[in-house]
C-alpha cells in the first residue's frame, strides 16, 4: 500500500491546546478530507484483494470488511455535508 495521504498529526502525545491551535492555524479540511481519501484507498485495496482471491472463504471476509467500511465512509461524508451547510448558513464560507 502506497504512503499517501498517510500525513498524520500525533494526537497521543499532544496536548488539546496544541491540537486546538494546529486546527485554528490550518484548517480542518485538509486533515479531514485526507481520511476520507485514505477510506477510499482502503475500499480500492479491499476491491483488489477480492479480485485477486481464489479461495471463497477469504473472498468472503474482503466482502465483509467492504461491507464494513460502507458505514464509516457514508458517515464521513454526511459529516462533511452537515459542517458545509453549518459554514453556509452560519456565514464562514463566505
Amino acid at each position: 500500500m502506497s504512503k499517501q495521504n498517510t500525513e498524520s498529526f500525533d494526537t497521543y502525545n499532544t496536548c488539546a491546546d496544541e491540537i486546538k491551535n494546529k486546527i485554528l492555524k490550518e484548517g480542518i479540511w485538509k486533515p479531514y478530507t485526507n481520511r476520507i481519501k485514505n477510506l477510499l484507498l482502503c475500499q480500492d485495496k479491499f476491491w483488489e484483494l477480492y479480485n485477486a482471491e481464489s479461495n471463497l472463504e477469504k473472498k468472503r471476509i474482503v466482502l465483509e470488511d467492504l461491507v464494513n467500511l460502507q458505514p464509516v465512509i457514508a458517515e464521513w461524508y454526511n459529516s462533511s455535508k452537515k459542517i458545509i451547510e453549518f459554514e453556509t448558513s452560519s456565514g464562514v464560507c463566505q
